[in-house]
């Protein structure tokens, strides 16, 4: 996800209630599809009647759904409120 986030960012998440769809543009974090016990930050760019349509930062880098296809909701974990950085954090991004 870089550069919005950077490899060791600790992130803030909320945890989504009934309705789990945040907003087009959030960053959330989802459950790998095929991996089970990998977790993804992405950037939830649509909403599918198959799933979440989630693409990283940095297209040349990234694993996302260019590759996944559209995640399920139900792997949806919550959607990033902010992020520590090093010894400060930073909210609402």
């Amino acid at each position: 996800m870089q550069p919005t986030l950077e490899p060791g960012d600790r992130v803030l998440v909320r945890r989504l209630g009934r309705d789990p769809t945040p907003s087009l543009g959030s960053v959330v974090v989802t459950w790998h599809p095929q991996r089970s016990k990998l977790r993804l930050i992405k950037r939830l760019k649509s909403v599918e009647e198959t799933g979440l349509w989630l693409l990283g930062d940095n297209p040349a880098e990234s694993i996302d759904s260019r590759q996944l296809g559209a995640v399920p909701t139900k792997l949806l974990i919550g959607e990033v409120v902010g992020r520590l950085l090093r010894g400060r954090s930073e909210q609402g991004r």
